[in-house]
């Protein structure tokens, strides 16, 4: 099996946890932002009455194209464009945005997006960065001082869509969202177990059942939250003429 393939299994098994936290109804609009290889799409198979993806690298959607074949995944589709431009004008009842806020230029300006485009009180599933890039930059340490591996990742100049941006910390993250207007209703941590997958290790944490509600009551402690690889966090518009009372 190729890594791709393999690599978008990974992510379609460890996305359960998104269902979970933040389910979608049947008659509900959603903007996926940073939509990527459609995994998210292929996770919510069948939870929405339609579900449009924004994407600024066009392989990426070319990739997504056959997740949602493979996946057979219906009222999906995608544009091929910049985050923190959105070529759309119709509000959705929810968003979407995963592992992409991190990797931006003007992360305000992706918030402004996500609230222009939401409706009345609709509501943003988007996740932060926690202990994520610590626990990647030790496995990678791990992989070349002791496995003796070599090292995969290729510098780009300027800005790389594909790396991380800037090393906000949560807080930073969460008054970002305040100041865009957006009410936190719930966070939990992603996982608490660390990338496993850099060394090769299959994801057991999200396929055992039992693992992963051991692990999921555990990610949603209070405190304990804050240091998994991500932090999940749902949100909700608020109103900016009540606000700016």
């Amino acid at each position: 099996m190729e890594k791709n393939a393999i690599n978008i299994i990974g992510k379609i098994q460890s996305g359960r946890i998104y269902p979970e936290f933040f389910p979608i109804a049947k008659d509900e609009t959603v903007l996926n932002v940073g939509c990527g290889n459609g995994v998210q799409a292929a996770i919510y198979k069948n939870s929405y009455k339609k579900m449009i993806g924004v994407d600024i690298n066009p392989a990426r959607l070319v990739m997504a194209e056959k997740v949602i074949a493979a996946y057979n995944v219906q009222n999906f589709s995608a544009i091929n464009a910049n985050v923190e431009n959105i070529p759309l004008s119709e509000e959705f009842d929810k968003a979407i945005a995963v592992d992409i806020i991190e990797h931006v230029v003007r992360p305000e300006a992706v918030i402004g997006e996500i609230y222009r485009l939401l409706k009345k009180e609709g509501r943003l599933l988007i996740t932060f960065p926690a202990m994520h890039d610590k626990w990647e930059n030790f496995f990678r340490f791990v992989g070349r001082k002791i496995l003796r591996r070599k090292g995969k990742t290729i510098r780009k100049e300027g800005w790389d869509p594909d790396a991380h941006q800037y090393d906000y910390s949560l807080s930073d993250w969460l008054r970002i969202m305040d100041q865009g207007n957006f009410r936190l209703v719930s966070a939990r941590a992603s996982t608490m177990f660390p990338p496993l997958h850099y060394l090769g290790i299959p994801k057991f944490w999200f396929s055992n059942n039992i693992i992963h509600a051991i692990d999921d009551f555990f990610s949603r402690q209070p405190i304990l939250k804050n240091y998994g690889q991500a932090l999940v966090c749902v949100f909700e518009k608020r109103n900016k003429s009540i606000e700016q009372k």
